[in-house]
């Protein structure tokens, strides 16, 4: 038996998306859940925060073991908001972040929304969890993110994460062959933009593409998902290169800026 827990989720796909459901279905044997997430689709927003205008929090509705909220903000603003208003005082032991209709695995970590929202759990010292499923589809087979997250979630509880790190869960979109251990792929999206006019003739560009691999190294989250199993990748929010640091530490840059022109 586990002590049940105060978990926070959010996603990017917004508030109504089945994604969320499944999340919240899954997580509520484990403990007391407070949902605050977008009002409307926020895919692609990373760790994007709102600055120029206010944010809305809003009370949706309450149930047994989970209370729903709905913010005007972006999935960073989502846990920013529940954090320093629905928190004050004690925070939430867990924060996961999903189930996102879509993969993002390799480059998309730089992009997604989901991992943003978990990313911003991690600054605040939680233990954080994304969980994203290989399919863009309204209908996207949720059955086995919603399987394997509270498994993951419960080793969470048992084991302490760096600091700094979170977690990034990935599904295919069939039944996992098992669940792997692995690296973020380094890669980059080809094909990003189809050219279309609006109703005016002017020429538009819908955002596209695929993404692909520019390193070699095998058994990345890209190379597994696409083999068909589960990944689990731990993500850090320090992007420092360490290794080239201690190269520039050698380098006489002072000395370069004070040459005259």
């Amino acid at each position: 038996m586990y002590k049940k827990i105060k978990i926070l989720v959010s996603n990017d796909d917004g508030v109504h998306a089945p994604g969320i459901a499944a999340l919240t279905d899954a997580l509520k044997p484990l403990g007391d859940i407070v949902v605050v997430a977008p009002d409307g689709p926020r895919s692609g927003a990373s760790a994007q925060i709102t600055s120029q205008v206010p944010l809305k929090l809003t009370k949706m509705r309450e149930e047994t073991g989970c209370t729903w909220y709905r913010s005007t903000g972006t999935p960073a603003d989502c846990v920013k908001l529940a954090l320093n208003l629905l928190y004050p005082d004690q925070k939430p032991d867990l924060i996961v972040s999903g189930i996102n209709h879509g993969r993002n695995d390799g480059i998309c970590v730089i992009y997604s929304g989901t991992i943003g929202a978990a990313m911003e759990g991690c600054i605040a010292g939680i233990p954080a969890l994304a969980v994203s499923v290989n399919d863009h589809g309204d209908n996207a087979e949720m059955s086995y993110a919603a399987e394997y997250t509270p498994k993951v979630v419960r080793w969470m509880l048992r084991n302490p994460i760096p600091q700094h790190t979170l977690l990034s869960l990935n599904l295919p979109k069939s039944q996992p062959k098992r669940i792997e251990i692995c690296p973020q792929a380094v890669g980059r999206f080809v094909n990003e933009f189809v050219e279309s006019e609006n109703a005016r003739g002017q020429k538009v560009y819908w955002l596209s593409g695929k993404q692909v691999k520019t390193s070699n190294e095998p058994n990345t989250d890209w190379d597994l998902l696409e083999a068909g199993y589960a990944t689990l990748t731990p993500i850090r929010i320090d992007m420092t290169d360490r290794s080239f640091l201690e190269e520039l530490r050698k380098n006489p840059f002072n000395d370069l800026l004070s040459e005259e022109e």
